[in-house]
């Protein structure tokens, strides 16, 4: 039997392994050629390259449906302008955005205006986007009024859809609760957004320029109360960044 060439890879030029068989029925023999190492290196490589792809594109989805507006739309923990007390609270939303998920643990951000809750909201959105989880900040005022005309509209099926994004989402900001005008109708609704996502464990965060005692006095105990179970509270006190020279 004449002993086969070498055979080598013709990417990377390494020596093939060989296996040789005698068949059966005077069929002869056969050689067979193993599989070079760079070849499960170079499937490895494209498999990765496939899935890094499909992160990104569910990313850049992610980021259409985040409701992150135009005015925050680079808002990340590096953007703050972070003064000192507002330091322990920024580590917080960091070290939440990295044992991110937790049960349905939130956060809960409260505080005068223009200490940057919003801003560090969409940071903590963007960031849990960045991990690939389907992360929501809606502004509570107007997902109501959107939520009342697409209700009232000859067809419901903006109405679900919309219900559906902020129930379904692994992590939704509430952001800025309490400035909605308070009826019946609404208190029902975020009853429902807030207790659908409590039964299935999805973390709800808010931020809220109201103390948790006005903003427990105003909605009611019902919302209140889960939100106090899931999420730890902060309170924002630290110089607003809107505050200036006024022309």
């Amino acid at each position: 039997m004449t002993t086969p060439a070498a055979a080598a890879c013709g990417e990377c030029g390494r020596p093939l392994e060989t296996l040789t068989l005698e068949l059966p029925f005077g069929i002869g023999t056969r050689v067979f050629f193993g599989e070079c190492p760079c070849l499960t290196e170079r499937r490895e490589a494209a498999a990765a390259d496939a899935r890094r792809r499909v992160h990104e594109e569910r990313v850049h989805r992610l980021l259409r449906e985040s409701g992150i507006g135009l005015r925050h739309r680079d808002a990340t923990f590096e953007t703050f302008a972070t003064p000192a007390a507002a330091r322990p609270v920024v580590d917080v939303c960091r070290r939440f955005v990295g044992e991110f998920p937790q049960d349905g643990k939130g956060l809960t951000l409260s505080g005068p205006p223009g200490t940057g809750k919003t801003h560090l909201a969409v940071a903590i959105t963007r960031a849990l986007i960045g991990r690939g989880f389907a992360s929501v900040i809606v502004n509570v005022p107007r997902l109501l009024l959107t939520f009342r005309a697409t209700f009232q509209s000859e067809t419901s099926t903006r109405f679900e859809e919309l219900l559906q994004l902020v129930t379904r989402c692994d992590h939704l900001v509430l952001d800025d609760l309490g400035r909605e005008r308070l009826t019946d109708w609404v208190l029902e609704t975020l009853y429902v957004v807030v207790n659908t996502r409590y039964e299935d464990r999805l973390a709800t965060s808010i931020t809220t320029n109201l103390t948790l005692e006005a903003l427990r006095h105003r909605l009611g105990e019902p919302i209140l109360d889960r939100l106090a179970e899931t999420n730890e509270a902060y309170w924002c006190q630290w110089p607003s960044h809107r505050q200036g020279p006024r022309p």
